[in-house]
């Protein structure tokens, strides 16, 4: 292709309508939340968690706050919040949602068959009081599970002294 051709294919391309630009970080954590309900949305959220870029992480992580409940019993919002928790800056504030939760909300999510992954993830990535804050709100409902979806859940949990 001659050096004509090529920059006329290149201005083609930047006009073309079709052809989106890439995603701007600033952008793609405002629209967190929704992205993340999305079938395919929720795909560019965690490509974009997978880049380690620390701030659009914890941008993401502010914008999905008071949702990450709710996100985890999805099947694309698991992997999202799984994601933050095993990041120690956005970690803490999963953790810090899954401690003010209902008692009613909490065990929903850990017998949920999206949602006990996210609370296995995150009695194995927390740390101290955390995780002491954590086992002690999970343990009183410990007998609740003893199905095969929070089996995992339970033997942590009967692990810790």
């Amino acid at each position: 292709m001659a050096e004509g051709d090529d920059s006329f294919s290149k201005s083609i391309e930047q006009e073309n309508p079709t052809v989106p630009p890439p995603p701007r970080p600033t952008l793609l954590a405002f629209n967190a939340l929704l992205l993340s309900y999305d079938a395919y949305g929720n795909f560019v959220v965690q490509h974009v968690l997978n880049l380690n870029n620390l701030r659009c992480t914890y941008d993401i992580a502010v914008s999905l706050r008071g949702h990450y409940v709710e996100l985890s019993c999805t099947h694309g919002g698991r992997y999202i919040v799984e994601k933050l928790l095993e990041k120690q800056e956005t970690g803490v504030l999963v953790v810090a949602e899954l401690l003010e939760c209902e008692r009613d909300k909490l065990l929903r999510l850990a017998r949920s068959v999206y949602g006990n992954f996210v609370v296995v993830t995150a009695l194995k990535v927390t740390r101290e009081d955390l995780f002491r804050g954590l086992v002690n709100k999970l343990k009183p409902l410990l007998p609740l599970f003893r199905s095969h979806q929070s089996i995992t859940i339970a033997e942590i949990l009967e692990s810790v002294p």
